[in-house]
Parts: structure tokens; sequence; C-alpha cells
């Protein structure tokens, strides 16, 4: 089921894996996405959703303002009293997910997700897809 469609971003809900995906296919993160991953967060509690696939993968250069744009939202959007496991996976390129990596520990250190939403990178639908489905 669809619940938001732009030509950069698509927010789906899969009923039988319980699955929300936010698919973004812009060249670069803009003003479109961050709404959409808000609404995608707030659909998350307001349905009872427990996961969410981010499908970032495209072919675009990473950028530390790419990954700011993740993490920081989880803690405004997230209520504290939200005491349910959440989790969320991003697909992103294996360029982007190099990236990440070799800046995970700066990264880390100024924005750590809320203690009951864990957070993992993946370049791999399918994996990341397994996962969700193994939580």
């Amino acid at each position: 089921m669809t619940l938001f469609h732009t030509p950069e971003v698509s927010l789906t809900y899969h009923p039988t894996s319980e699955i929300l995906q936010l698919s973004y296919n812009a060249t670069q993160l803009s003003v479109s996405f961050g709404m959409a991953y808000q609404q995608a967060l707030e659909q998350m509690l307001e349905h009872n959703v427990g996961k969410l696939l981010l499908d970032l993968k495209r072919n675009a250069p990473p950028t530390d303002d790419e990954f700011e744009q993740l993490l920081p939202p989880l803690a405004s959007v997230l209520p504290a009293y939200e005491t349910r496991p959440l989790f969320i996976a991003a697909v992103v390129s294996e360029g982007q997910y190099q990236y990440q990596i070799g800046n995970s520990l700066a990264a880390s250190a100024t924005t750590l997700p809320p203690a009951n939403v864990e957070f993992n990178y993946f370049t791999s639908r399918r994996e990341a897809a397994d996962w969700l489905g193994n939580n």
C-alpha cells in the first residue's frame, strides 16, 4: 500500500512483512527526503510498525550532510517514552557504505539513535530485508 509518492520519494507499507519502505531516487538528499523521512517515522508510531527500510541506494557521492539527515530525526520524532524496539535498515551504495563506515566514529560521537532503535547500514536490499525480517 503506497502512503506517499512523488517523483523522488515513495513510502510504501508491506503488510505481509510488516515493513515500511521509504525509497528515495534523487541524486542527492533534499527537503522532500526530510519530509518523507519524518512522515515515515510518524507512520511507524501511528500504525505501530516496528520496521523501516530506507532505500537510499543511488549513484551519488556521499556527503556528511547526507548522514546527518538520518540519525538526528530519530531523536526528535520518536518520543522518549517509546519503549518497544524499532529497527531501521538503510540501504546505500558501496561508496556510501564505505564513506559511512570510515566516518562512523566521528558521527557516533555526535549523534546516536535512541536506545530502543537499532539502526544498521547495508549495501544489499535483500540483506536489509532479511535483517528486518529476523528482528
